[in-house]
């Protein structure tokens, strides 16, 4: 906008009906890049700076992501063996249905 505002010849008011901005946030715009280039109108972070370093939410976020990865490892381990012993049950259904019970388990009940 400040650009076109200044390449055209249209007043203040035409730019800020044109793009639909208030014309006194274009003329800060203005005069921001004006002192300090195209750097003042980057963004820039809101809001107070953390206390925290940056270094302890790394860190932090590391420990939370190995824990991640162990809790991963742990539910495969754990489906395993849950997959395995389903797999022995049905050879034990299967061996149940055709070999029936043996005569001694016949007697003990």
């Amino acid at each position: 906008m400040i650009n076109y505002y200044q390449t055209h010849d249209e007043t203040l008011a035409e730019v800020s009906a044109r793009f639909d901005v208030n014309k006194c946030q274009i003329s800060s715009w203005r005069t921001a890049f004006n002192k300090h280039g195209i750097e003042a109108l980057k963004s820039h972070p809101k809001g107070r700076k953390s206390k925290v370093k940056n270094d302890k939410k790394k860190l932090r976020h590391l420990i939370n992501k190995n824990e991640l990865d162990q809790l991963r490892e742990e539910l495969a381990k754990k489906n395993q063996e849950l997959y395995d012993t389903k797999l022995e049950n049905d050879i034990l259904k299967k061996s149940m249905t055709l070999f029936g019970t043996s005569k001694d388990a016949k007697k003990h009940k």
